[in-house]
């Protein structure tokens, strides 16, 4: 983690001025119908003078788990430490989030459980209490208090954001310091949305130059453990503004960060979809970075057929997708009129290999219910395409015949229709 140039006000070394304000329930910006995820990204001096804190974060609300990382220092009190956080509500309009100071920032602090509260408003502002427990620290997270220290940014900034999690296909965030001459740091969240409406928020600093600003990212792409983004930088700073970067960040041993200025925003956006190597590439020296693939597309199957004898004639309508990192899915509809069997299930496995792809299911309804079934289906070039099935004695027999391969018992030559299997 960073060590960074924030550390906690005076008032914490003296615990006397830190009673904890009480509980008191805020209001949040509404979020959209469909699932949500938000986030809260920082890098704000607090005050001004010797007394000025410090404070980076980075960090993702998602209710199936929220991460962040946050370096605080103030000088003046001799404290420094890095955290990750145990629970972050972030909306359109403020963030709440609580972590415990670590054991390696001075004894005076450590151990405490801090809750800060911080508002993308004008100007910004930030304020924290310290909570008695974690158990209070995750109330006050979620329903809101009022702090007991609250301060103005005077330099950087902050920005929150929520919006729906529906087609999101990855994201990445991140708290990193890189370089030595000069030293940089980088507070970033990002959303990759595919081609629809990538989304996020980069703070870079010049730490030798007391240079900060804040960008929009509006391309995004995260592939497996990286991710790439484009940004253009605002006005306001003389030789800079108006430059598009690309920049790469990639979630390894260790992390690293990367950017190249490029001759357009649209050349920034493309660098960013077709990917590239950076111009002026680091390894972190501080902090850390998280890249999240959510869906992953190794293949899908599509298809509607007739197969099997005359007179007992069947027929699926097909759609599979097999996914890394994330769940499979699909839907079969499935009849054969002369055994009186009719029924759509959702699939719950799917291997896709080159002109092969293989999927199970439960049978859900009818005579046959909780039967179940592994299909393989064969895209043949310049043929018949075929498919085949076998019962398979339990779902967990039926995940091995699915990631393994099998022959089916029950094979057949399409004779009507077509399927299709194709792999990225």
């Amino acid at each position: 983690m960073r060590k960074v140039l924030t550390l906690l006000s005076a008032a914490l070394v003296g615990l006397s001025g830190l009673f904890m304000a009480p509980a008191m329930a805020t209001a949040d910006s509404a979020p959209s119908a469909a699932p949500t995820i938000g986030y809260a990204v920082g890098d704000a001096m607090l005050g001004t003078g010797g007394s000025a804190q410090h404070l980076t974060f980075s960090m993702v609300d998602r209710s199936s788990g929220d991460r962040g990382t946050v370096s605080y220092t103030n000088a003046s009190a001799g404290v420094a430490y890095d955290a990750g956080v145990m629970a972050v509500v972030a909306t359109n309009s403020e963030a709440r989030f609580a972590y415990t100071i670590p054991s390696t920032a001075p004894t005076s602090v450590s151990g405490l459980i801090i809750v800060w509260q911080v508002r993308n408003s004008s100007p910004d502002t930030a304020g924290f209490s310290v909570a008695a427990t974690a158990g209070q620290a995750l109330t006050m997270v979620g329903s809101g208090f009022t702090p007991s220290n609250s301060y103005t940014v005077s330099s950087g900034g902050l920005d929150t954001a929520m919006t729906s999690s529906t087609g999101l296909r990855g994201y990445a965030f991140g708290n990193a310091a890189f370089g030595t001459t000069p030293r940089q740091h980088l507070a970033f969240a990002v959303l990759d949305y595919g081609p629809t409406m990538d989304t996020g928020v980069a703070f870079y600093a010049n730490l030798d130059s007391s240079l900060v600003y804040q960008a929009a990212t509006p391309v995004v792409r995260v592939a497996y453990s990286q991710a790439r983004f484009a940004y253009t930088i605002p006005a306001g700073f003389p030789g800079l503004s108006g430059l598009p970067l690309a920049w790469k960040v990639v979630n390894g041993v260790p992390d690293a960060a990367g950017f190249s200025v490029a001759t357009s925003a649209a050349s920034a956006a493309s660098m960013v979809n077709v990917g590239f190597t950076p111009t002026y590439g680091y390894r972190l020296t501080g902090g850390d970075l998280t890249v999240v693939q959510l869906y992953l597309l190794l293949g899908h199957a599509t298809g509607g057929v007739w197969f099997g004898s005359v007179g007992a004639s069947q027929q699926m309508t097909f759609q599979v997708f097999d996914y890394a990192w994330t769940a499979d899915r699909g839907t079969v509809a499935y009849r054969n009129l002369s055994a009186n069997v009719a029924y759509v299930a959702t699939v719950l496995r799917v291997r896709v290999a080159p002109s092969v792809a293989y999927f199970d299911y439960v049978i859900p309804t009818g005579s046959l219910k909780g039967t179940v079934v592994v299909w393989r289906v064969v895209d043949v070039r310049n043929g018949y395409d075929r498919v085949g099935f076998s019962v398979a004695s339990s779902l967990s027999a039926a995940h091995w015949m699915v990631a393994h391969g099998f022959t089916p018992t029950n094979q057949y030559t399409v004779t009507h229709g077509n399927l299709t299997v194709h792999m990225p």
